[in-house]
């Protein structure tokens, strides 16, 4: 019809930009309507970002990709696994991961989800690495210690960025060897019950370069806090999220935190409006302060508001069933 003879008129770059928007498995179905298009899905421009995490990726077809379309345009990957399904072999090899760095020099994230990564070491991910995302994934006991740890080699030189959601075996041994490389600028933890006091105190030494930190569903107290606002000067973002057991004498541990720019203290009940004003008065460039689920009178916010003028104070009652559940 005339529509389809429309669309075949249409100038490359005008194509291309609209192919931009496909999801990759429609990029591959419409490799195969005309010569012309299977030319123009082998773009680069169109393989810089790509989603794999909706579709059941077997090892073969990932090997397909890899080969045939990922190359140097590639910055970012998000990968689902198969930790979740009734077939339990793992598409993520280590000749895989390999082909992957060789072949993808400008890869900087890679997320992976519901994947088995026990049968990997950490070297086996790309050098390149930015930014590296685990969701619901499992990995061994010293997955984050290998040899180059002893001589004092950084594992991935350029990771600034780690995000932990719901990896149950993390844990404050993996929590130490990760701050004893290269120090990371975010470390996002959520769900990892396993991370503890112990964990925070041996690691906040080694993680003093940290800009954002994230803990949420860890197993830590007041305590944390201390070696936090100890060592971890840099910070601009502090996320403790449902951190229930924080009390008053924890939120005075961060007075030295001058950097900060931005404090979620969200479902943190046991504090008081005198130490939330005390602490955050003190942090000159405070710019955000998250007191969702804490239930201050109108009284008490008001007097946390005024004494905050440059700030903006968040103080409502999200629906409990949209908080993460571990």
């Amino acid at each position: 019809g005339g529509k389809e003879e429309l669309i075949h008129c249409l100038p490359e770059s005008v194509l291309l930009e609209i192919f931009t928007f496909l999801p990759v498995k429609d990029l591959l179905r419409i490799g195969r309507v005309c010569k012309r298009w299977r030319r123009l899905v082998y773009d680069k421009r169109l393989w810089k970002e790509v989603d794999l995490t909706p579709y059941k990726i077997s090892s073969k077809i990932l090997w397909h990709l890899v080969r045939h379309y990922l190359g140097t345009s590639l910055r970012t990957l998000k990968v689902k696994g198969l930790l979740h399904s009734v077939k339990k072999q793992e598409f993520l090899k280590e000749a895989l991961l390999s082909e992957l760095a060789k072949r993808c020099p400008n890869l900087t994230e890679l997320y992976l989800t519901e994947t088995d990564l026990r049968p990997l070491s950490f070297l086996c991910l790309p050098a390149t690495l930015k930014t590296l995302k685990l969701t619901h994934c499992e990995i061994h006991a010293q997955w984050f210690k290998t040899e180059a740890l002893a001589n004092g080699k950084a594992l991935l030189p350029k990771l600034e960025e780690l995000v932990l959601n719901n990896v149950p075996s993390f844990s404050d041994l993996h929590l130490q060897h990760l701050s004893l490389q290269n120090p990371l600028k975010a470390l996002i933890l959520s769900g990892t019950y396993r991370v503890t006091d112990v964990g925070i105190q041996r690691s906040a030494a080694g993680l003093k370069g940290m800009e954002h930190l994230k803990l949420h569903g860890c197993n830590i107290t007041d305590g944390a806090l201390h070696f936090v606002g100890r060592h971890m000067k840099e910070l601009r973002v502090l996320d403790l999220t449902n951190f229930c057991s924080c009390t008053d004498a924890g939120l005075s541990c961060l007075a030295d935190l001058k950097k900060l720019e931005s404090l979620c203290l969200e479902y943190c009940h046991l504090l008081t409006p005198d130490a939330v004003i005390s602490v955050c008065t003190g942090l000159p460039y405070l710019r955000q302060l998250n007191l969702n689920g804490i239930p201050f009178e109108g009284q008490a916010l008001l007097r946390i508001l005024q004494s905050l003028p440059n700030c903006v104070v968040t103080n409502t009652y999200p629906d409990m069933s949209s908080m993460p559940k571990f």
